[in-house]
């Protein structure tokens, strides 16, 4: 008659200790995706391509403005750009929101292109100083 009685305890204690792990994981805030700026090539033709980044803001605050920078490797050039005004240095090109386009509310998104001509792509890039993945400004 112990054994079962023992058997059933320790039933009991596990099954305690297994809510209130649960409860803990479940009561821990979300933390948000804060934004982020994705690259694609929409299109190739060999000797140039066109890129596009857009911003997204997973955060809960809205962004005021906005920067990415990014550098292309050598031998690809940039061309003709839009809805963003550019800074170059040498291979490292800094894109800043138009007056139009620079408030991101959470959830929402903008993007700006360009063309380019050369077979690199887009490498180091930050948006706002942190990393377009998302993360912290880099110091």
């Amino acid at each position: 008659m112990r054994r079962p009685a023992r058997h059933l305890l320790l039933a009991a204690l596990a099954a305690l200790a297994t809510a209130a792990a649960t409860t803990l994981v479940l009561a821990t805030p979300a933390l948000a995706a804060g934004p982020t700026a994705t690259f694609v090539k929409t299109a190739d033709w060999g000797t140039g391509w066109e890129g596009k980044y857009t911003i997204t803001n997973g955060g809960s605050s809205t962004i005021t403005s906005w920067q990415v920078a990014f550098s292309l490797p050598a031998g690809t050039t940039l061309g003709t750009y839009w809805d963003a005004t550019v800074s170059s240095v040498g291979q490292r090109h800094t894109f800043t929101n138009r007056s139009w386009n620079g408030t991101v509310a959470p959830g929402a998104s903008v993007s700006f292109g360009f063309l380019a001509t050369g077979s690199g792509s887009p490498t180091d890039c930050l948006l706002n100083g942190a990393p377009c993945g998302g993360g912290t400004p880099t110091s």
